[in-house]
Parts: structure tokens; sequence; C-alpha cells
């Protein structure tokens, strides 16, 4: 019989919740322990709980939930703490609590102090930020007639814009532009009309799509982005027209899947990138697939951009579909993995094209950022701060290689550039990595020194030739190799 709600059932798992205080739903030791013998669960959660060396707190929302938690520790404290780790469930952290509290978990809910509210305990603790802290995680624990009070007060709000939108002075497109998206230094053009009626739009786009996720964490694809965005324009001379440039870069489609153990697996991103300065935008457009095999890896990974010159009244949202139909995009660079040999001798050859040019390069840097000037920005840096001074225009703060890594940066992928000899090409990858881009550091800067005018580093002018251990030929082929996925990348290259 249910200790609950005296059903002729030993559970009380479908139908609503008791909504009587948690106090009242707490059960004597007697009545937990024939409550867990009619409900026994896998003893996963215990051996986990035992051997974690960490320790959340679980606190209560009001002084009943409150009451509950003290009347659960010899200490009297109106908080307990139960171990958990990395490889943990919300589940077994769940099953952990009502041990403690003698609670059964239909009854209560656990959320967040910046208001994420996990309504289901199907969780894993790595896929949560909540979980993600150097500090000591905190959760509140909430019956569900706590739910409307605490999301008034706690509800977590997405907002991506850092800047506060100004009021025009006049109706000109120009004036209210300026105003709006607090652009630097623009110049006259009868395309501003356009370009605020298209950005207006696309910032709606992307506020309707967090809007969906109040009262929850984001998904991985936007904090990649955002996050990745905020550590490259940090590396910038940027300064205070930092948070500007951060607000044009606009995610439109953004898809991110994990293999649940931190490696990114496959991506589709869709980002624009709209000028802070001139009428026009530039789009980016990921598609990355990475898989493990019994003996081979599948990779590759597409990046492509469409340039924006003069913004139209609707610039569309499309995204490559072939080498015929590539949408106005052109390649910037592609990496893969050869398909050769299968089975069992498969090894990784690496196959790469860096195909954007050092001239187009220059061109998206004066679409977005303007015309650079030839001073030298080192000698226009004050000497004490080592910043650019304060009449540095926008082109000279920002350089080539930024705009590049700002670029990957739009779609989730930080790459820091060497620029000179002890500096060190690399891709910082975070709390979920990109398996597939690991040894190719190098490759990936020597073309961007190449492309961005940066003099080449020792070594540059050679190849790298990275190859695969050659398997031993085994005597039976390879069952696992059962399906062909491939990119839309250049019939030259043959990536696996």
């Amino acid at each position: 019989m249910c200790p609950y709600c005296s059903a002729n059932t030993p559970l009380h798992r479908s139908g609503p919740p008791d909504l009587r205080p948690l106090s009242a739903l707490r059960l004597t030791e007697q009545e937990w322990a024939e409550y867990r013998r009619a409900n026994k669960p896998d003893d996963t959660y215990k051996r986990f709980g035992e051997n974690a060396g960490t320790k959340l707190r679980v606190v209560g929302f009001n002084e009943d939930t409150k009451s509950v938690l003290r009347a659960s520790n010899t200490d009297g404290n109106d908080y307990i703490e139960v171990g958990w780790s990395a490889m943990d469930s919300l589940l077994w952290i769940g099953q952990r609590i009502e041990d403690k509290i003698r609670v059964a978990l239909h009854h209560w809910v656990l959320a967040t102090s910046d208001g994420v509210i996990f309504k289901t305990f199907g969780e894993l603790v790595c896929t949560s930020p909540a979980f993600r802290t150097q500090d000591q995680v905190v959760l509140t624990l909430l019956v569900p007639s706590d739910l409307s009070e605490f999301v008034a007060s706690h509800m977590k709000e997405h907002a991506w814009n850092r800047l506060l939108a100004g009021k025009a002075m006049s109706s000109d497109a120009l004036d209210k532009a300026t105003a709006e998206f607090h652009l630097i230094d623009p110049k006259p053009s009868r395309h501003w009309a356009a370009y605020l009626a298209q950005r207006t739009a696309d910032s709606k786009h992307l506020t309707d799509d967090l809007s969906a996720y109040s009262g929850e964490d984001l998904p991985l694809a936007y904090e990649k982005i955002e996050s990745s965005i905020d550590e490259v324009l940090s590396g910038t001379d940027l300064g205070e027209m930092e948070a500007v440039v951060h607000d044009c870069v606009i995610p439109l489609s953004p898809d991110f899947s994990d293999d649940g153990w931190g490696n990114i697996s496959g991506a589709e991103v869709l980002t624009r990138i709209y000028s802070p300065t001139l009428p026009s935008a530039v789009d980016i457009y990921l598609e990355y697939h990475y898989r493990t095999r019994y003996s081979s890896v599948e990779f590759f990974c597409n990046i492509y951009y469409r340039a924006h010159p003069k913004i139209s009244k609707e610039l569309k949202r499309t995204v490559p579909q072939n080498e015929r139909k590539l949408n106005g995009f052109k390649r910037m660079l592609q990496m893969g993995l050869a398909d050769m040999p299968p089975g069992r001798r498969w090894r990784a050859v690496d196959e790469r094209c860096f195909d954007i040019s050092p001239m187009e390069v220059q061109s998206l840097h004066r679409l977005l950022f303007g015309e650079r000037s030839k001073m030298d920005v080192k000698k226009a840096e004050d000497e004490e701060t080592n910043e650019p001074d304060a009449d540095t225009p926008l082109p000279d703060r920002i350089s080539l290689a930024d705009m590049m890594e700002l670029f990957l940066a739009s779609v989730g992928i930080v790459y820091t550039t060497a620029r000179e000899a002890g500096d060190d090409d690399e891709f910082s990858m975070g709390e979920m990595t990109w398996e597939g881009l690991r040894g190719s550091e190098r490759w990936m800067g020597r073309n961007l020194r190449r492309v961005c005018e940066i003099d080449p580093l020792e070594g540059d002018d050679k190849e790298s030739e990275e190859e695969g251990i050659d398997d031993e030929e085994d005597d039976y082929d390879d069952e696992d190799e059962d399906e062909d996925y491939g990119p839309r990348g250049d019939p030259g290259c043959r990536h696996q």
C-alpha cells in the first residue's frame, strides 16, 4: 500500500504528486524501510555516492522544506549534503536525497539558484552547466506548490545582446540603426533602411529562440558559441567596442549533438555577422561530423562563408545543399579523413583544403570593418597601458587574423593563431571538445598566417606528414563499416 495516498500499490509514481507540505510527507524510518523494500531500486546510486569525493548541497526554498532538511541531519543545519561525481545522473542524486529526507522523489523537484528547474530526473550531470562550477554545487528543494512562487522570483531568462538599444532622435534609418545597435562611425548609405529591418528581424528570431528556454539551461550550441565569441574578442584591441561587435554576431540556426562523454559528434550552424559600421554582413556556415568505429573514424569539418556587401530587404537563411547548390556560399576550409584502405588496415590520413585566399580575407575585412589605414597600430599604442590610442579606427583594432578567428568562434570553435616565435597554434576546447580538430592546429595556423599578412614561423614552409599507424592485416573483414557518410565537400577531396 502506498504510504502517501493509501492506494493498493507499493509505489506512488503515476498521477499528480501529493500537494501537502513536504513535512507532512516525510516518513518515519520504519515506513521508509517498508517503502524501500517494496520499491527497491538498483544500488548503482549508492555505489556512486559512496565513492564520490565531492559533495553537493541541497537547501530548502521555504521554511517547511528547511524544517525537513533540519530533521534529516544530526547537525541541525537547514541543508543536507550528498556525494556526486561527473559520471552521475540526476536520478541517482535524487535517490540519495530521498534516502536522507525520506520523501519519495515523485513529490518534489530540484532547481538551481539561477532559476533552472530540473523537470525530470533523466539528465546526466555532464550535460548540465549547473555541475560545471568550480564552487560547490547548490540545489534548491521544492514541492510542486512552490513552483509558481519560485518561477516568479528566480525564472532564468536568456539575453544575447550586451548593450541595450538606444532611442533615435529622428526617423532617419541611419540614426535609428546607430541608436539601436550602437554603430561605430557609420558611413552614409541608402541601404541602412534594409540593414535596420533585416538585423531587427534576425535579432527577434534569436530572441524568440532563446525565450523558448526560459527556466532552463541553454542548449550546448548557444553556450559554446557565446563563450567562443567572448574568448576571441577578449584577445583583440577592441576595448569598449567589444560589446558592439559581440552583438553583431547572431546565431540563426545552431544545432549541436554530443556523444554523452564530452565530445561534439555533430554540428550544423548558420551564423550571421553584421558590420558595426557598414550596411553589410557575412554568413558563416559549419557542418561537422565525428564518429568512432571499431577500427576507423568518420570525420569531416567544412566551413563556408557568404558575403552580403549590400543588405537586401530579405536575407534568406539558406545553407549549402551540395557542390552544385551552394546558395551563394563559398568554401572557406575543409577537413576530413581519407577513406583508405577500408577495414582493419584503415589508417588516419588527413585530407584538408584551405580554400579562402588572402585577397578574399582582405575583402571580407573591408566589408565588415571598413578600410584599414596605413598607420602602424603598435606605434599608436599608449606606452603605459599598451592599449591602442583612443583615436585608432575600428578597422585597425581588429586584425585579419582576429576576424578569421571570430568567424570560427561564430560557429563555436575557438582557435588562437601564433603570431610570433614562441606562440602556439591551438584550439581551445573547453568542456565540450571538437575531437576531430585535434592534430590540425599547425595546419590551421600556417594557412591563417599565409592569408592574414602574418610573417611565417619556422616550419611553416613544410607540410606536416602525420600518418596513422598501419595495423597488421587481419584475416577477417570489419563488418562495422555499415554505411557511407560524407559531407558536401570538394569532389577532389575524399573525406570519409
